[in-house]
């Protein structure tokens, strides 16, 4: 077993809920205010020392729009919001700035793997460089003003995406999650409130953002993170001791339907997956390739797979071409 590449920590996100002083929120902003904000965004940003590209709403595709949303770099809100709402990203994709969605800037950092202070640390340097040249919309009493109540104060949410088979499949997952809740934390589907968690996907983030500091949060999740993980490998052994044979059985008849099946939804893609992860974990399954591994998911993706091939297909193409290229990936990096 594999616990140091355990694969449980997916990703890690810190984001910043910002709004610039003197401007209304952006559901009541008029169109030169919109305009404003972006301008004030970019401008601060060509300082950073970074390359930036944006991506206006009203310029995206609705292929586009979809590949963004699945990649967490935008949001259903930023989709339906202010005409003149837009997305500034870096090149790599970890560092993302929503304009005019529900506030004036949501301000992220998204990190692989278990590294939630980096990222908390690289987007605070962004709101630095940000806040320099501008003045923020900020109470002495309650800190950093926001259009939802819920990111008053800090205005920080952080947040990891964990990899839970052991905890759902042991039926453990509820303990845990009002454990977590006790501390003020929650447990939600990997794309936050409302959303499912298709393929053992959970979202861990802290619901408190006034009243404590930006340090005490971040500490608050990484630990609830780390005693997540603890459990989850906890779960994992006790899966492996009541029936391994039963087990071993469902990842490699996983693993037969990925290699070997014409047409592949998304849905069954994810629920095939989590078991194919799951068997390089104990062992079952050989991989040369675990960053591929790891890319696999969002690759897959239907508006992500399409970008990536150069086309648009509908359900029943993309699930045909889906199975044919989970296969050959598959293949290439597994034993």
């Amino acid at each position: 077993m594999n616990n140091v590449n355990n694969g449980i920590v997916i990703s890690c996100r810190a984001r910043l809920a910002r709004n610039f002083d003197g401007y209304v929120f952006p559901a009541r902003l008029d169109d030169e205010g919109g305009k404003a904000i972006l301008k004030k965004t970019e401008d601060a940003l060509a300082r950073s020392g970074e390359s930036f590209g944006t991506v206006k709403r009203a310029d995206m595709s609705d292929l586009q729009a979809e590949t963004l949303k699945e990649l967490h770099l935008i949001s259903d809100e930023l989709l339906r919001g202010n005409k003149n709402a837009a997305v500034v990203v870096n090149k790599n994709n970890e560092i993302c700035i929503m304009v005019n969605e529900e506030d004036h800037l949501r301000e992220q950092c998204i990190l692989s793997g278990n590294r939630l202070s980096e990222a908390y640390s690289r987007i605070s340097a962004i709101d630095d460089i940000i806040a320099s040249q501008n003045k923020f919309a900020f109470d002495k009493r309650l800190g950093y003003l926001t259009a939802c109540p819920t990111n008053v104060g800090t205005g920080l949410r952080a947040s990891a995406l964990m990899f839970l088979p052991g905890l759902s499949m042991t039926n453990s997952l509820a303990g845990c999650v009002n454990a977590v809740s006790r501390f003020d934390m929650t447990v939600r589907g990997e794309y936050g409130e409302g959303s499912d968690s298709e393929g053992f996907l959970y979202q861990i983030s802290n619901q408190k953002t006034l009243g404590i500091s930006e340090d005490e949060i971040i500490s608050s999740v990484s630990g609830a993170v780390n005693q997540i993980e603890k459990q989850e490998i906890v779960a994992r052994n006790a899966l492996l001791q009541s029936n391994e044979a039963l087990l071993r059985d469902n990842i490699m008849r996983s693993y037969g339907i990925l290699t070997n099946a014409y047409k592949l939804s998304f849905k069954e893609f994810t629920e095939k997956f989590a078991m194919v992860k799951l068997g390089v974990y104990y062992g079952f399954i050989n991989c040369n390739d675990n960053a591929a591994l790891g890319k696999m998911l969002d690759k897959f993706r239907p508006a992500n797979m399409m970008t990536s091939a150069g086309k648009i297909m509908n359900e029943n193409e993309r699930d045909i071409y889906r199975a044919a290229n989970v296969a050959a990936e598959l293949k290439k990096i597994t034993v």
